[in-house]
Formats: structure tokens, sequence, C-alpha cells
């Protein structure tokens, strides 16, 4: 089955990052050789021991549009905020490192929503 960008085909690839107890940082990205579609997220475990996205960063819709989303406990997933960068490269680089340096502080605000 054809992908979005042409011929292609993604597999999906995942790595997950625990920044603490409770705290989870996802990225997945397609492949190909270099990758069209990603999402990071930081996720948080419930008391019913299922994960919770707290923020997400990704370019589902169009693969040069990058969008950040907040979450909210009360109202799920806010509108984005889409973000210019010159490559999905840079995207998902920026992406993981702010989600892996400010997950606690992301965590704490989606607590307080």
């Amino acid at each position: 089955m054809p992908g979005p960008w042409g011929g292609v085909v993604a597999t999906p690839r995942e790595v997950e990052f625990e920044r603490e107890a409770g705290i989870r940082v996802r990225w997945r990205r397609s492949e190909a050789p270099p990758p069209y579609t990603y999402s990071v997220t930081v996720e948080v475990l419930g008391e019913d021991a299922s994960w919770t996205t707290a923020r997400l960063w990704d370019n589902a819709d169009d693969v040069n549009e990058h969008h950040v989303h907040q979450y909210t406990r009360r109202n799920g997933k806010q509108k984005p905020v889409v973000r210019e960068f010159i490559s999905i490269n840079e995207a998902m680089a920026t992406a993981i490192v702010e989600a892996r340096r400010d997950a606690v502080e992301i965590v704490r605000e989606w607590e307080q929503s």
C-alpha cells in the first residue's frame, strides 16, 4: 500500500525513554531512508496502569507542518501550535530534546489542568 509520500510504505520505528517513575517519552517515526512522519509524546501513568498523553509533537496532518499539541485532563487534546523547521529531522530532534528535558514540567502542568 503506497504511503502519502509517494510509493514508499512506512515502517514504524519506536523508541521509549523513561524519564522517571510514571513518566515516559515515546518517539515514533516512519522509515524510508529519511523519515517522513514522526510523533513524540510525553505520557503519564494513570492509577489504572494506562498511559495518557500530556503533550504531542507531530507532523500527522502534513509532512511539512509541525505541530505541538498540549493536552489537559479536563478537555484532552488542544489546538496545535504550528512550528517552522528546515527539515523533518530538525523538527524530530527538537521535539525529542524538548520532551526529554521538560517531561516533568509538562506532566505537572497536565496534572493541574
